[in-house]
């Protein structure tokens, strides 16, 4: 019937159509067991939140350092400005300013009434009879 290379003595083997099943070993490669993927898990959360928490309180740090800087900003300002005030308030009540003023107004000096503080009477007459005659004379 069929001719194997040219030999028809040899019969052929005839091939079956059956189906072996053959099974397929399946090789699970090793995992990280889920107890220690939660430990991993953890520690990356709290290194996670840690790292939060440094950087909220360097942005706290930063503020505070922000305020510090702006209110000694402003207390200079303000000791500028009082020593300002002082300068005027010391050119305002200067002795002969005052006289001066109280001159042109028409008030006249009496130096009896004038009373002096932070001093004696004894100091106040004595700088009182030490005006120039002249000075007591226009008054």
């Amino acid at each position: 019937m069929s001719y194997y290379r040219g030999n028809l003595a040899v019969e052929l083997e005839r091939q079956s159509r059956t189906v072996t099943k053959t099974k397929r070993t399946i090789r699970i490669k090793p995992t990280i067991p889920t107890g220690e993927k939660l430990l991993y898990l953890l520690f990356i959360s709290i290194t996670v939140i840690g790292l939060g928490l440094v950087g909220v309180r360097y942005s706290q740090i930063s503020q505070y350092n922000y305020d510090i800087q702006s209110t000694k900003k402003e207390n200079r300002l303000l000791s500028e400005k009082n020593a300002a005030v002082k300068l005027q308030i010391e050119q305002l009540s200067n002795r002969d300013r005052i006289q001066n003023e109280a001159e042109r107004q028409g008030m006249v000096f009496n130096p009896e009434a004038v009373h002096v503080i932070g001093q004696s009477k004894s100091q106040a007459k004595v700088q009182a009879s030490s005006l120039p005659a002249a000075q007591t004379e226009q008054r």
